[in-house]
């Protein structure tokens, strides 16, 4: 069948080919030597193509500079491709819309055709897509295959409603034919030798998605099957059932917004009366585009607020997951019992603060805190009471130190006291301030206080006392600990890179005194 159809269509059989006028602008749009007089001369031709084109340049939807009094300065105005362009749809159309009725709804046929024509323009220019013109035409000619057919075989589509959706047809086309009248439109119009990039695009308005979309032929083709979208849900009786579909579509195919969506219809409604007037068709009764445009504002609008709220609610449950997650990643890194850094966390901060001392030039200082007699508080009190001062000491060192320190339970009774930036002078200083609090610091137990001391090893890794590693400074610190703990313990011992000896301890070590 879809050999007899394309044999009519060759002859010309019942389908009108492009008449003579329409012919010499096809031929003129594919002149690389194209010029003002020739295309001129081509639309004079015909009078009332010429004033069309004159009320085309002299419209509000073309004006640009001046106003245009003769045909030739019309053409100045729009351009030589814009007026070829638009001077070849309305000869099409005027050729086109004089065919009778068979099979569909030529009336509603046409209305949809050139609003759609109307829709897809728009969408071209608040993309400032370049030849917003070729966009109107491939849209004005997308569905041409449908009257084609129909006159054809005036019995093809007489199985569907006269009034049937753009994607009913499409779907009895390929049952019937194996293509759509998207394809066969596109088989027609390169017949009539238009240009390529027109065919190409009417044959992609079916499947956008499909086209290259960085190309001319794949954005054309985008904005005129979204114009036929938009018009078929504006025309149709169920635009809240339809409007979000629309919006995705809308979205899917040239990342449009809600918003930008509702302006696009707003001016599609806007420019009916001009659009009416430019190809002397009625389009829609100014009532009727009116509650249309009313709708589709409202439901466009409660869209909008969905996905707002939607956006904050994703927002809120975010924001949760990230707290969650960020107070669960805290919890691991601190030391259940005390709340300072565990061990694990403590290497990380120790490995990279000393790195970027090293690359920024600064110092590093640490601190060791270990508490005196602590087995005693544990052997007379018991663990509960041993748990409490080890957390009242994380307490009192949390107090001495800025939020930029890192504190760590180190291992039992020992703490480290992490002071980027410090140099000895100023770690002194934050050490001797918590001793003072340690030994006032008191802690209850059957019915009296106990109060726990602390020695204190201090160590700096800089310029004039430079580390080789994170693990010899952290011994150096363990040494002055163990020094403070030999003569006499409640009290903070500076490790001196140059009397390492003086700090040796007795057999098993620096540790062996605690």
């Amino acid at each position: 069948m879809l050999d007899v159809l394309r044999n009519k269509l060759k002859a010309s059989v019942s389908f009108p080919s492009p008449p003579a006028i329409a012919q010499q602008i096809i031929a003129l749009a594919g002149d690389p030597d194209i010029d003002l007089d020739r295309v001129a001369a081509a639309i004079g031709k015909d009078p009332g193509l010429a004033a069309k084109i004159l009320r085309v340049a002299n419209s509000p939807l073309y004006a640009k500079r001046r106003e245009s009094g003769n045909l030739r300065q019309a053409l100045v105005v729009l351009g030589l491709n814009a007026a070829t362009t638009l001077a070849l749809s309305f000869s099409l159309v005027g050729t086109y819309k004089a065919i009778k009725s068979t099979g569909i709804d030529y009336v509603h046929f046409w209305r949809k055709t050139i609003l759609s024509a109307s829709a897809a323009r728009t969408f071209a220019e608040m993309l400032h897509v370049n030849a917003v013109e070729e966009v109107f035409l491939a849209a004005l000619l997308q569905d041409i295959a449908v009257l084609a057919v129909d006159r054809a075989a005036p019995d093809f589509y007489a199985e569907l409603p006269r009034r049937a959706a753009h994607a009913q047809l499409a779907a009895y086309e390929h049952a019937r034919l194996g293509l759509d009248h998207a394809s066969l439109g596109a088989w027609l119009l390169r017949h009539w030798k238009l240009p390529e990039p027109l065919c190409r695009a009417v044959e992609g308005s079916h499947s956008p998605l499909a086209q290259e979309r960085p190309t001319n032929a794949g954005v054309v083709a985008a904005c005129a099957a979204l114009g036929s979208e938009c018009v078929e849900m504006l025309l149709g009786a169920t635009v809240g059932v339809d409007i979000d579909a629309l919006a995705d579509r809308a979205h899917a195919l040239l990342r449009l917004s809600s918003g930008q969506l509702a302006a696009a219809i707003d001016r599609i409604v806007a420019e009916i009366p001009e659009i009416e007037r430019l190809f002397d068709t009625a389009l829609l009764p100014p009532d009727e585009a009116a509650a249309m445009l009313e709708q589709a504002r409202e439901l466009l609008t409660m869209r909008n607020l969905r996905a707002l709220e939607a956006v904050n609610m994703l927002q809120a449950a975010t924001a949760d997951l990230e707290a969650r997650t960020t107070a669960l990643e805290d919890r691991q890194r601190r030391d259940a019992l005390t709340g300072v850094y565990n061990r694990g966390h403590l290497d990380q901060i120790l490995q990279r603060e000393f790195q970027a001392a090293g690359a920024g030039g600064w110092s590093l200082s640490i601190g060791f805190v270990d508490l005196d007699n602590f087995k005693k508080i544990n052997d007379t009190y018991g663990h509960p009471t041993g748990d409490t001062v080890l957390a009242g000491t994380a307490k009192q060192i949390l107090s001495v130190t800025r939020a930029t320190d890192c504190v760590a339970r180190y291992g039992g009774d020992e703490f480290l006291i992490v002071l980027p930036g410090l140099e000895i002078a100023a770690a002194d200083t934050v050490c001797r301030r918590l001793l003072h609090r340690l030994r006032a610091a008191q802690y209850p137990v059957d019915g009296g206080f106990v109060n726990v001391t602390a020695s204190v090893g201090l160590a700096a890794h800089g310029a004039d006392t430079p580390y080789h590693s994170v693990a010899q400074l952290i011994e150096a610190a363990d040494r002055a600990v163990y020094a403070a703990k030999t003569t006499g313990r409640d009290r903070l011992m500076h490790h001196d890179p140059t009397r390492c000896s003086n700090f040796a301890g007795a057999a098993g070590g620096p540790m062996a005194a605690r």
